[in-house]
């Protein structure tokens, strides 16, 4: 029998995420984007991290010294293009339809005749799905990570105490 879902909670969004026991590689983000979106915070952060150290202020300062000297060697460029010319009038076309007038009819769904909540025999238990191959998994979870206990004995580990 196949292992139940690993239920865990994003890292960056928060968002209540299920991954079956193939696709569960230890992931704290529900997605690429997130673990992107949060690795480029991450690399901003240290960033701004070294620029606010005494080593970061000095390289920062010898980088603008260099840039400022580039700059002074370089030629000056003082050449104008001059006032652009003005532009040509073009007419302007008429818009064919008549946007005051137009009437809007909403469609409401004939609902009438179902009712919201099925009947108790018809009722469906949810079926939670993986987020990465979408493969059904059984309704009860687990929060924590699989221990892989045949390969951790052969490697003389165990679990039942910290070494």
């Amino acid at each position: 029998m196949d292992q139940p879902g690993r239920l865990f909670l994003c890292a960056r969004c928060r968002q209540q995420v299920v991954l079956c026991s193939r696709c569960d590689r230890g992931n704290r983000y529900c997605g690429r984007a997130c673990w992107r979106l949060s690795r480029e915070a991450a690399a901003r952060e240290a960033g701004s991290r070294y620029q606010r150290s005494y080593r970061g202020r000095l390289a920062h300062a010898q980088r603008a010294r260099r840039w400022r000297q580039r700059r002074a060697q370089a030629p000056q460029n003082v050449t104008h293009q001059g006032c652009p010319a003005e532009a040509a009038n073009a007419p302007l076309l008429a818009w064919p339809h008549d946007t005051t007038t137009a009437i809007v009819e909403l469609v409401e769904p004939d609902c009438a005749g179902h009712d919201e909540t099925p009947p108790a025999s018809e009722a469906v238990e949810p079926v939670n799905r993986c987020r990465r191959c979408c493969v059904p998994l059984e309704p009860r979870v687990r929060q924590g990570f699989m221990r892989h206990a045949a390969r951790d004995a052969r490697r003389g580990q165990r679990h039942d105490h910290w070494p």
